[in-house]
């Protein structure tokens, strides 16, 4: 169940507010008092209401009635989702789905009184429901389901397998009642109400695991940044051990309550009067409130004491050892990161190496990831998608940009972001990963960062399908320069083929451009990374295997446990272009024959960049 949309109502600087996510990272952006914590918060009241709970100043100055709604949008796949205490079903099947198809849950607060209270709280699903049914079907007892059943016993269009289960008996009644097209309205199904209450409470534990890291804190080893990603840790491993604490439970509890027993019994004996009055009651406490820890060096200075950096990285250093682990299995439930300003306190370099560890951890399919940021060189890595941009409107109304020319726009002069501009040459790729490719094994080999250090240089890497908002900026920009351009593609495109064939011809002593002589770049990655990587054995494969599409064939051997093909191969690609090829060596490229052809590259590039390069002597 991945996080869709927010809306907000009435809450806080918003008057009426949404905005979308991506499935993966999604980083907010937008100047000081905005409202992007904000955003945050209110998924913490909307997931917890733990760390933060709703309060009456929290209605919104401009609001014209009394009521803040907190609304968030699920994409439920085509997965079942159990909306009755004992039964199984399908929230399309059950009309509970939106017009756009997602599970819409609205919670409202009534602000009317000095305080909020429990009973303030009311909770909807948002459904786009048939006009027929005055009171959606889910709201009503099984009692009233088998009456209305009944009504078609001698001619049953389906018969449910048990007359106990209502989502049976609603599936039946569905099929005999509705004739398509079938026509419907949006209306609000409230599951706050006692009849409904089982509904709210089964959909409650299939949700997403929010966990919120605030930036305002102490900083101690006890703080709840601290602790919140080991009871996010607990609780998972806790999710895996479910069967065996609860018979432990059961067990703890029968025995527990025996010996109540038998202390009563011995009671009655005295007194019977005050005996009958008294009943054994245990609770049980969550158990991952039992585990706690502490962070002490090596010579005894704890925590509290270490340096502002230092106290941060080692919170955001769990995320590093969550990407780390392997995307072997995929938890029950999702779980969404919401992060303050991650780079808070950190060198540019950690701030760079931060971004990087949440956007891999954000490809586990289980993962979700929202963060906050003022950084300008962690938002220029990022594709625009992933970039939500606050801003204000002549009215004052605070609104998430969707116009991507705009967002661009008014992401760029926020955090002065300016383009590369004092480079003499760019060099384009067909995609991010092909950027990722060239960049880590130039700064990976030495011998081809002597050749031509592309960091040192300056000289950028940019996407022709590039998304990212840098690559957005440059492209506007180099676009009205005169700066050399070398492109480089691969040979299994024919458009581009015929692209670098055309800037060649040109001959216009500005562009450049060659073709892989291996249909793309995966297919200069050495078999033993690959395989070291997923943990696999490809020696059945090895046959033609530089001449295969890499990807095209891992999606087959690995990664199983993202069910969505697509992503499946997105997050393979990653990790081709991305960690196996930060290990490549010289003699790896030897020993499958790409190394004269690489270093060839990277020649080139260099007497692009410095003038002396003769179009003659052009070989692709």
């Amino acid at each position: 169940m991945k996080l869709k949309k927010i809306k907000l109502i009435n809450f806080r600087g918003y008057k009426k507010f949404e905005v979308d996510f991506d499935n993966n990272f999604n980083v907010i952006i937008g100047r000081n008092d905005i409202g992007k914590s904000t955003i945050l918060e209110a998924l913490e009241i909307f997931f917890n209401s733990d760390k933060i709970k709703m309060d009456i100043t929290d209605l919104c100055v401009y609001a014209e009635d009394i009521n803040i709604s907190i609304t968030c949008c699920f994409d439920v796949g085509d997965g079942k989702i159990l909306i009755d205490s004992t039964n199984y079903t399908n929230c399309k099947d059950e009309f509970l789905l939106n017009k756009d198809g997602l599970l819409e849950i609205k919670k409202t607060w009534n602000c009317s009184g000095s305080s909020i209270t429990k009973s303030s709280l009311k909770t909807y699903i948002v459904a786009f429901y048939p006009t027929q049914y005055e009171i959606p079907l889910v709201l009503e007892k099984i009692s009233k389901l088998q009456k209305i059943y009944d009504k078609y016993k001698n001619d049953p269009v389906y018969i449910p397998e048990k007359r106990t289960k209502s989502a049976e008996l609603r599936r039946a009644i569905y099929t005999k009642e509705l004739v398509e097209p079938v026509e419907c309205r949006t209306i609000d199904i409230d599951i706050s109400k006692e009849d409904a209450k089982n509904i709210g409470d089964s959909l409650f534990k299939q949700f997403p695991r929010y966990f919120l890291f605030e930036s305002d804190r102490k900083n101690t080893d006890k703080d709840d940044e601290i602790q919140d990603p080991l009871k996010a840790v607990t609780k998972m491993v806790i999710a895996d051990m479910n069967v065996e604490i609860e018979e432990l439970q059961k067990r703890v509890k029968d025995n527990v309550e025996e010996i109540g027993r038998r202390t009563i019994k011995k009671l009655a004996e005295l007194d019977k009067k005050i005996a009958q009055d008294i009943k054994p009651v245990v609770t049980l406490k969550p158990i991952d409130s039992s585990f706690s820890f502490d962070l002490v060096s090596d010579n005894g200075i704890p925590i509290n004491k270490r340096g502002s950096g230092v106290r941060r990285l080692i919170l955001l250093s769990y995320f590093r050892a969550e990407a780390e682990k392997a995307i072997a299995k995929e938890p029950e439930r999702q779980l969404i990161y919401a992060i303050e300003e991650p780079e808070t306190s950190q060198h540019p370099n950690f701030q760079r190496m931060i971004f990087e560890t949440l956007d891999e951890l954000s490809l586990k399919p289980s993962h979700q990831i929202i963060v906050t940021s003022h950084t300008p060189e962690i938002t220029k890595m990022l594709n625009i998608n992933q970039l939500i941009f606050l801003k204000k409107t002549e009215s004052g109304e605070v609104i998430a940009e969707n116009n991507e020319h705009e967002k661009v726009k008014g992401i760029a002069d926020d955090l002065g972001i300016l383009p590369y501009a004092a480079t003499r040459t760019v060099i384009y790729v067909e995609g991010q990963n092909d950027v990722n490719f060239l960049f880590n094994l130039n700064q990976s080999i030495s011998e081809l960062k002597s050749i031509i250090d592309l960091k040192e240089e300056g000289i950028p890497l940019i996407p022709l399908q590039g998304s990212r908002l840098i690559d957005w900026i440059n492209k506007d920009y180099f676009q009205k320069s005169n700066l050399k351009e070398i492109y480089i593609t691969d040979s299994d495109v024919q458009k581009y083929v015929d692209m670098v064939k055309n800037i060649n011809t040109a001959n216009d002593g500005r562009r450049y451009g060659w073709s892989t002589l291996r249909k793309e770049m995966e297919n200069y990655l050495p078999f033993e990374l690959i395989e070291s990587e997923f943990g696999l054995s490809l020696k059945n494969y090895e046959k033609d295997w530089y001449e295969q599409d890499v990807p095209k064939r891992l999606i087959q051997l690995c990664m199983k446990e993202i069910e969505d093909v697509n992503d499946r191969e997105k997050v393979i690609k990653k990790r081709l272009n991305g960690a196996i090829s930060k290990k490549i060596t010289k003699s790896m490229l030897e020993s499958i024959g790409a190394w004269d052809e690489i270093k060839k590259w990277f020649c080139k590039i260099k007497a692009i960049d410095d003038g002396t390069y003769k179009q003659k002597n052009h070989i692709g």
